[in-house]
């Protein structure tokens, strides 16, 4: 007696993941091969010389192929296919959202003392023209890059970083992919903290925001990586809105450690990439005081507790942006989908 085999699901083939991997494998080693002046003489010594002043976009592009990749494989479908709309609207976006920074850094944040800012540039194209380009992919990373690698630790275990569910609590299902089912517990019914943590959030913004305008130095900014936070969160909350806010009142904190630890990530692989790098970023930040040079790379290590602020920050400044931009992108018409970018998600 012959038995019919069971035909098995064949994983597909990487593909992204594996280019973004060997691309940066490839970017590092003609970037560190003309760091140390091994390479200058080859015919690779031009391509390694255009890699090296521009490290710091050409990695960020293989890491966000990595991260695309990983997620296909671990869904076993293209995330990028289902929200390529969302992805390429969030690029966009991502550049004016880092020109707010930098509008307050530079306009707003300069040392009385010394004259300089939190941050400079150096070694960039005299010509905006030149720039341009530059701009768009740089900047354009900065937001896809933190909520991807977010998403990612979402999907290996931080969705699951929660209050307890009392057993009076309704608890659903949602399907995030052919592969993986998460659970979420339900909102609590209205209460008191349902009002007062959003109202208590959004008046610290009110208090934070302007300070790096009235107050104009260095130190001002650290009121930026929470102040704007602080005072669009509230308002996604009681817009319906994916927020912090909401997250926590309904008992879910996975989202937020996902989103900090992205920022965090992201922050060790910029100052990594910008040390060597031909165009480049400094600090001065002189009210840390002799903490100002116990650093990692550029970047003074208390520093980088900025980045987990920036990461939860930013998303905040998205999910506001998608009130406006909803209409236009994938994952914002109702579907089960939604409910899990509504829920759990961190693009």
């Amino acid at each position: 007696m012959t038995v019919a085999s069971t035909p098995t699901t064949r994983r597909p083939f990487p593909l992204l993941f594996v280019l973004g991997a060997a691309l940066l494998i490839l970017l590092q080693a003609l970037h560190f091969s003309h760091v140390l002046g091994i390479i200058q003489k080859t015919p690779l010594g031009v391509t390694a010389a255009v890699i090296r002043a521009n490290i710091t976009p050409f990695a960020w592009c293989a890491y966000l192929l990595f991260l695309l990749g990983y997620l296909a494989l671990r869904d076993r479908r293209s995330w990028l296919w289902r929200h390529s709309n969302r992805f390429g609207m969030c690029w966009l976006w991502s550049v004016p959202a880092w020109c707010y920074f930098d509008w307050m850094n530079f306009y707003f944040m300069r040392d009385p003392v010394t004259g300089l800012r939190a941050w400079e540039y150096h070694n960039l194209p005299p010509r905006f023209e030149d720039r341009l380009a530059g701009y768009l992919v740089a900047f354009g990373a900065i937001a896809p890059g933190m909520f991807l690698t977010a998403e990612v630790l979402q999907r290996v275990g931080f969705h699951k970083i929660r209050r307890p569910a009392q057993s009076s609590k309704r608890k659903s299902e949602i399907s995030v992919s052919d592969s993986q089912i998460l659970d979420y517990a339900s909102p609590p019914p209205k209460s008191k903290s349902r009002t007062l943590l959003p109202l208590s959030v959004l008046i610290l913004g009110i208090l934070l925001a302007p300070i790096p305008i009235l107050y104009g130095t260095p130190l001002s900014n650290l009121a930026i990586w929470v102040g704007t936070w602080a005072l669009l969160d509230p308002v996604n909350f009681w817009l319906r809105r994916p927020s912090i806010v909401g997250d926590w009142l309904a008992g879910r904190f996975g989202r937020t450690l996902a989103l900090g630890a992205g920022g965090l990530v992201c922050g060790f692989l910029w100052e990594f990439w910008n040390f060597w790098a031909g165009g480049r970023w400094t600090y001065h930040l002189s009210f840390l005081g002799a903490w100002e040079h116990i650093k990692y790379f550029e970047m003074p290590v208390l520093g980088l507790f900025g980045f987990i602020a920036f990461g939860i920050e930013t998303w905040t400044m998205w999910q506001t942006a998608l009130l406006l931009l909803s209409p236009f992108i994938e994952g914002e018409r109702g579907t089960a989908e939604d409910r899990y970018l509504q829920e759990l998600a961190c693009f």
